[in-house]
């Protein structure tokens, strides 16, 4: 009882004082009670989650539990000591797919009872485990199957956790909608049964898919709840999550050193909150976008090396760090690595489930690797996310942006042109001020290309509209990328202004 109202004033510390004071009490007073100890065990585990020790709920508490309700051929509640260490894996290191994982994953799904909620949230471990193995398609069955179970029973802790999967970003293109039909969804259900930890992502992701359809006000209401129930709660999960969020914000704004300085803070806390591999994981892999602005992508393809703990485990780094070496200007390892994973995602059918983001990533490792068979392959696949005004997290980007940078590698001009100008009607909806400055670089690129290969087909006056509707682009560019320190755009922009001897 004492532990239980610790845990309601998020005293959560206090709370496993007492669950191991009554551990202790149990053992003396009936240390038969075989039930009693698992029960309590379990609540442990639950408490030592919230308190930073999600590595100790995992391989010692629950797996003692586990034990206990084996010995009692209790199903019921070995499935609750399965799911506690699944999430205590998740939380330590932020890599779903650890031995452990699989070991929990693997004896979740032995003890779940078909139609209950331990069933869907087997369903859901072995989806995450799909992913990993780049099955999406049977991943994408089991996520179904948990979410339909979880709407025919009173769980709405399942419920929510259910839906969350369906909201990630390793979805397909044509699950976009259904993401937003979700987020929709999801948030008119009652929360008060929900617990704040599964609430602050809920309210996390389905801000970020009003920001991919271009609703501002409502991304930004869905933050804020986040940012409440976080700061309300202050749990160690719920706290790396919101740090996530601020790194998201400032890199949309162009506080890009204030993005990183959010990373290294996430990096800093990460033993005191409860989960090093994954503190040091997500930084990474969220800082990713603003490293890469700033011409730091040596900072960002180190950090995302397989042998990182908790990296190799994640099916969305190699494509991240294609993009990374492509940046980088090492192309045979870059191209080597984009063939290996269009082959991987066997990209081709319209109706496949390799997710949009992945596929966006390398779309723009393809073009800057002036790789035309496979800009036309993905460009083609990826065309319908144009109307999305933001999309491929963590390293959030504008679609419409490298869809019109494909098309003018591939020489198709006026669909370029067409992209760019839902690129900056985007980012104006959604403020997101460096991929504009980047929009209007590449806008005047191709205005220089077009008035030099026409100069002798055009009237003077007509190459002479071009070049100065390209030097307005890149005047308001450089003066972007000078205040947004982004110096390898700055330099690149300046390059074009000696050109035309401004």
């Amino acid at each position: 009882m004492a532990a239980s109202r610790a845990v309601s004033v998020y005293a959560y510390g206090e709370a496993v004082r007492h669950l191991e004071s009554a551990l202790q009490a149990q053992e003396v007073v009936d240390p038969t009670d075989k039930a009693k100890r698992c029960d309590l065990l379990l609540a442990l585990a639950e408490g030592l989650m919230l308190s930073g020790e999600p590595q100790r709920a995992a391989e010692e508490t629950a797996e003692e539990a586990l034990a206990l309700a084996e010995t009692l051929e209790d199903k019921v509640r070995a499935s609750r000591a399965c799911i506690a260490a699944l999430y205590g894996h998740y939380r330590f290191t932020g890599a779903l797919v650890t031995p452990g994982f699989r070991k929990w994953a693997a004896r979740a799904d032995r003890d779940a009872v078909p139609g209950t909620a331990a069933r869907a949230e087997a369903d859901i471990a072995l989806a995450w485990l799909r992913i990993a193995s780049n099955e999406f398609a049977e991943a994408r069955a089991l996520r179904v199957r948990a979410l339909e179970v979880a709407r025919q029973i009173d769980a709405p802790e399942t419920l929510f956790r259910a839906v969350l999967v369906l909201l990630s970003n390793d979805v397909a293109l044509r699950r976009q909608e259904e993401r937003l039909e979700l987020a929709e969804e999801i948030l008119t259900k009652a929360i008060a049964r929900v617990t704040g930890r599964t609430l602050v992502i809920i309210f996390d992701n389905c801000g970020m898919v009003f920001l991919q359809w271009g609703d501002v006000a409502r991304a930004e209401e869905c933050w804020n709840r986040a940012q409440e129930v976080a700061d309300r709660m202050r749990d160690p999960a719920s706290l790396r999550r919101v740090q996530v969020l601020r790194i998201n914000e400032s890199t949309m704004r162009g506080d890009l050193e204030g993005a990183l300085a959010t990373g290294s803070d996430m990096l800093a806390q990460g033993e005191a909150l409860g989960g090093p591999i994954a503190s040091r994981f997500m930084a990474a892999a969220n800082t990713l976008r603003p490293l890469l602005y700033l011409g730091l992508g040596e900072v960002a393809l180190l950090a995302l090396t397989p042998q990182t703990p908790g990296v190799a485990e994640r099916a969305f780094v190699p494509a991240i760090r294609a993009l990374c070496l492509a940046s980088l200007g090492r192309r045979e390892e870059a191209q080597s690595l984009l063939h290996q994973l269009t082959e991987r995602y066997r990209i081709g059918p319209e109706g496949d489930e390799a997710p949009a983001a992945h596929l966006l990533w390398l779309l723009e490792a393809a073009v800057l690797l002036d790789d035309q068979e496979t800009t036309t392959l993905l460009s083609a696949r990826l065309a319908p996310m144009s109307t999305l005004a933001a999309g491929g997290e963590p390293a959030l980007t504008c679609p419409a942006r490298h869809l019109g940078a494909a098309a003018a590698l591939l020489g198709e001009r006026e669909q370029a042109k067409a992209y760019y100008q839902q690129v900056l009607e985007a980012c104006a909806k959604i403020r997101f001020r460096p991929e504009a400055a980047l929009t209007r670089l590449e806008i005047a690129e191709l205005l220089l290309e077009e008035a030099e290969e026409g100069a002798q087909g055009l009237a003077p006056l007509q190459a002479e509209a071009l070049r100065k509707e390209a030097m307005e682009h890149l005047d308001f560019a450089i003066g972007e990328f000078q205040a947004l320190k982004m110096q390898p755009s700055l330099e690149r922009a300046l390059r074009h202004k000696g050109l035309l001897k401004a």
